[in-house]
């Protein structure tokens, strides 16, 4: 079994990981659906109007596991 430490660590990791793609989905999603929309298909722009809540939602979730190991880790300042 791995110390806590070690584990925090690690999750703070994913958390970061998971805030940072969910931040480039959402850049991605946007230019598509707005100001680049007359050059994807209809298809596309529905598609990427729905990747926007759900590069939201994720990027909500890394946050809170980036908390969760801060708050493992004892750095209650990280917030």
């Amino acid at each position: 079994m791995q110390p806590a430490p070690t584990f925090a660590r690690r999750t703070l990791t994913i958390g970061r990981l998971t805030m940072a793609f969910s931040a480039l989905g959402m850049v991605a999603a946007t230019l598509v659906a707005y100001p680049y929309a007359e050059r994807f298909s209809m298809g596309i722009q529905i598609a990427s109007h729905l990747a926007l809540p759900i590069s939201a939602a994720f990027f909500k979730i890394g946050y809170v596991v980036r908390l969760a190991s801060h708050h493992a880790l004892g750095n209650m300042s990280a917030g």
